[in-house]
């Protein structure tokens, strides 16, 4: 269902819709990173390093990992806006599906009162969310000879490692990173996109709109 892993963008896209119709007294900017995953002779190799947007470089140690490299420069361009926060979606790790479920988006923040904020808008909108760590502890596993990080920390932890990931990007900014891998969409008979996090978002805004409590 690789079709779905255009949910975090949708979801973007959904929201700042939403925000408009609502004409919602703040400044909203939405950034998506779209590209064609495609096989060719300039694919990346296991073993390549590239060069991020932030001048740090990442050794592919897994080709399958290839989200957070276009996530993490769009987090990098985001910054030219000087926000207040930065909030990323993405169905980036199948790790979180298998930690968390279809139920409950995975939560990261290096603001713990920000992780709060997003937690109670997903209480209130029936949209909920859990935090998940963002500890340093994990950060050696992205640990490279060769480059400043892998884009991958190994199968332990590793819807934590690639937040971890997008965290090395993001040490200035108020940042949330919202794993969305196992609530975006449904299979079986109710197949089809779920429309999560936007709910969640759009309660996150109207509260710090002032519009609700």
């Amino acid at each position: 269902e690789m079709k779905y892993d255009m949910s975090g963008a949708a979801s973007v896209l959904a929201t700042l819709q939403a925000v408009a119709e609502l004409a919602l007294p703040l400044n909203v900017v939405g950034v998506i990173p779209a590209v064609e995953n495609m096989p060719s002779g300039r694919a990346t190799r296991p073993g390549d390093i590239v060069t991020s947007l932030s001048g740090q470089t990442v050794e592919i140690l897994n080709t399958d990992a290839e989200g957070r490299l276009i996530l993490c420069d769009a987090l990098t361009w985001a910054e030219r806006y000087q926000p207040a926060l930065i909030i990323d979606i993405a169905t980036l790790t199948g790790a979180c599906v298998i930690a968390l479920g279809a139920h409950a988006h995975g939560v990261f923040s290096n603001d713990d009162g920000l992780a709060r904020e997003l937690l109670d808008a997903g209480s209130a909108s029936h949209d909920r969310g859990w935090q998940l760590p963002l500890w340093e502890d994990y950060q050696s596993q992205l640990d490279s000879n060769f480059a400043d990080m892998g884009n991958i920390g190994g199968r332990e932890g590793g819807a934590i490692t690639a937040a971890c990931f997008l965290a090395r990007f993001m040490r200035k900014q108020r940042w949330a990173h919202l794993d969305i891998a196992g609530t975006a969409w449904r299979g079986g008979k109710e197949k089809g996109a779920t429309g999560r996090p936007v709910p969640l978002l759009l309660q996150f805004l109207l509260a710090r709109a002032g519009l609700i409590p």
